[in-house]
Formats: structure tokens, sequence, C-alpha cells
């Protein structure tokens, strides 16, 4: 390995291990600043929510690429390397570039003590600039008024997915508390496309838009239930891949792209929706035997996996794995009343929970993520094994799951 590999690995690592600080938008955008506000260069579309935030920035990265349009996407966290959280039509950034960026920037990230959520923001909007894309996608990590990627003054679009019960102790316990914070990804004079959303939630977000000159649209007013994988929206219908859920996400990325002003009625974007699979989320990592992962990391999310697991075939055995700061029983228990056997595992991170935190009357308690795995296969030559919680559970589970595959 050479010296320049070296260096690469090591700014990787140490980006990394920056963990994220509670200081305020300031620190982020006087850096911003230094290098020419790249975020007002760029067509931004902002995305907060819930749930189904990474599924929806996919099915509107492939829809804006099947219409010609070079499209950057900042999500988190990651799945296979630290930089695929950063790509442009589907590729990650090169490390060696995340590496430049990290070397120029190295003295402002130590100066203003920036986390790596900060740090990536800022790589992926100086790359998108430079790549010149035609559309720059972001997620946001926490919330949206405060959240480190909230520094455009006019975004092209803003989009709300879903407000549900998570991150409480940060964002509130009460359903209009996490709302607002959501809400303040909304600029003024700027648009806001909303997802199916709780009455509350939506009065929120339609008072904050209104206290700001904005507009909200809803996609459901537009939506149709049409099939297990299939849904009507403004009158054409569409095929999603996966699971049951992702009809309304992928309903809100075509909703995003007919407010852009987008030929959303096209064969090619048609096609584009029901090849669409965004990696982790209901993928089926093996057919024999079958197995599945999802990264359904709350309650919100744990529910609707638990109406698309419905259609799995049976015996379903399901192995849980989440962080302490999720309602990891309550979660347990909706995944031990969906399926014949239940293995509750550990698995190695800071935040992750322990056993006895996400432990549930009637579970299997498997230490081992792996060995809990191996025992759900086995359980029957039928049937099929769900493998959930945490992404960044589903991020290691994904890694060994298919580099077993490669070695058998």
């Amino acid at each position: 390995m050479s010296n320049t590999d070296n260096t690469v690995i090591r700014n990787v690592e140490w980006v990394m291990a920056r963990h994220s600080r509670s200081h305020g938008l300031l620190p982020i955008q006087t850096v911003l600043k230094k290098y020419g506000d790249p975020q007002d260069q760029l067509k931004v579309i902002h995305v907060a929510g819930t749930n189904g935030k990474g599924s929806t920035v996919n099915y509107l990265l492939d829809i804006l690429v099947a219409l010609g349009y070079k499209t950057g996407t900042f999500t988190s966290p990651h799945l296979e390397h630290h930089c695929d959280r950063i790509r442009i039509n589907g590729q990650w950034i090169p490390e060696e570039r995340f590496n430049a960026y990290v070397e120029e920037m190295k003295d402002d990230i130590e100066e203003l003590d920036l986390g790596m959520f900060e740090i990536d923001t800022l790589i992926a909007l100086r790359w998108f600039l430079e790549q010149k894309v035609d559309y720059a996608i972001l997620e946001c990590g926490i919330g949206g008024r405060l959240d480190n990627t909230n520094v455009m003054k006019k975004p092209a679009l803003s989009i709300i997915t879903t407000i549900g019960y998570d991150h409480v102790k940060m964002l509130g316990s009460r359903i209009e508390q996490i709302a607002f914070e959501k809400a303040g990804i909304i600029m003024p004079y700027t648009s806001c496309a909303i997802g199916f959303l709780l009455p509350k939630a939506e009065n929120i977000i339609r008072h904050t838009a209104y206290a700001r000159h904005g507009a909200v649209s809803s996609a459901k007013r537009w939506y149709r239930e049409k099939g297990l994988y299939e849904f009507v929206y403004r009158n054409h219908v569409y095929t999603v891949q996966g699971a049951a859920y992702q009809k309304r996400n992928a309903a809100l990325a075509l909703h995003a792209a007919w407010l852009l002003g987008l030929d959303i009625g096209s064969e090619k974007v048609k096609e584009a929706v029901a090849v669409s699979q965004w990696k982790g989320r209901f993928e089926t990592v093996s057919k024999n035997p079958l197995i599945v992962i999802d990264g359904a990391h709350n309650e919100e999310g744990v529910r609707a996996l638990c109406a698309s697991a419905a259609a799995l075939p049976k015996p379903l055995r399901i192995v849980f794995s989440a962080l302490r700061d999720k309602p990891g029983r309550k979660m347990a228990q909706m995944l031990k009343d969906s399926c014949e056997k239940l293995y509750i595992t550990h698995f190695e991170f800071y935040r992750a929970d322990t056993l006895d935190g996400l432990s549930v009357n009637g579970a299997e308690i498997v230490e081992d993520w792996q060995e809990a795995i191996r025992k759900a296969v086995a359980y029957s030559a039928e049937g099929s094994t769900l493998i959930t919680g945490s992404l960044y559970f589903i991020s290691d589970v994904r890694e060994y799951l298919l580099n077993a595959s490669e070695n058998a």
C-alpha cells in the first residue's frame, strides 16, 4: 500500500471519528462562506422526515437520471463505505477527491471543531458544484431546523416525507414539536412537497410555510392504491419492487419531480420507478435461502416493515438489533408478533442497545449476530429470514452476507 493510500485511509477514519457537535449552524456557514457558498450556487432539493428519506431520495435520483439530469445525492448513514454518502448519478465520490477536500479544509475543521456530518456536508456541496450537477439532493441527518444541511437561502424544493416519534430527546416528545423542527427547512418564498402526514403534523408544516410566504403541496391528493406493488399518481400507473411501503415514497418522489416541472408520465420515468432499489431497504440479498434485509430503525419503520413482511414466505424468522435511543422492546414486540421466531442480537457500535434492553418474552437471545443469522437461516429449509434494525447493523450484515455469497 502506497503512502498516498495510507493518507487517504487515515483521513477517512479521522473524519469518521469526529462525533457530531451541538454548536449550531454558524461553524459550517463560516466555512461555506470561505469557499464561495456553493450551496447557493446549486439547485438543491432538501429532504427531511422521520422515515422514507433515503428511499424518496433514491426514487427521485433515478427519475432525474432517467430524464438526463446529472444528479448529486448526499445521504446517511453509509452502507458500504463512508464515501457512498456522497454520490453523483449513483457513483461515490473518489476516495482521493474526498481526501483532497479534507486536506484543504483540515485547519478550518480543527479550528471550528467540526464533526463528521458537517465535514461530509461541506465536501458534498463543494464536489457537486465542482462537478456541475444539475440537481443536488441533500438528506437531513436529524430534524431539519438546526441540521447541518439547512444552509441554503433558497432551495429549488423542500421535501418532508413522514413525521413520527424519533430522536425525541433532541426534537421533542410531541408530534407538533417534531413537525416544527422538520418544517425548519422551508425557506421564505419556496415550495415544499409533503408525504402522507398526520393532520396535526401537516398543520404545523402549512402554518410554517404560510408564515414564510411559502407553498406546501401534498402528494396524497393525487395518489391512489391499485395493488400490492402498484399505485396511481396523476392518472399514471406505476409499479415498485421490494416492499409495499415503497409506493408512498415513490409517489412523493414523483410529486417532487412534477413540482419541478418534469414529465413524470414518460415511459422512462415509469421504468426508472419500477427498477429502483435502495440498498438496505427490503433488499433481497439471497434467494436460496431467501434472506431480506431492511433498515427499519424506529417504531414507524418497524410498523411499515411488518405490513410488508406479511407477504414473505412462511415460516418467517427475524433477526433484530437496534440503537439504545430507540424504543427497542416495543419494536421487538411488534416484530415478534409478526413472525414465527424472533432472534435478538447485538452488534459492536457505541450507540448499540444491549441484549437486555431489546429482550421480549418468547424471543431467543443470541449474543453473536452472525450466529443469530445462521440460526435463523437453519430454522427451516423453506420460508424466509428477515434481518432488521439499525442501519449501522444492516451495513455490517449486508457486507457479511454478500461476502459469504461470493465465497460460497
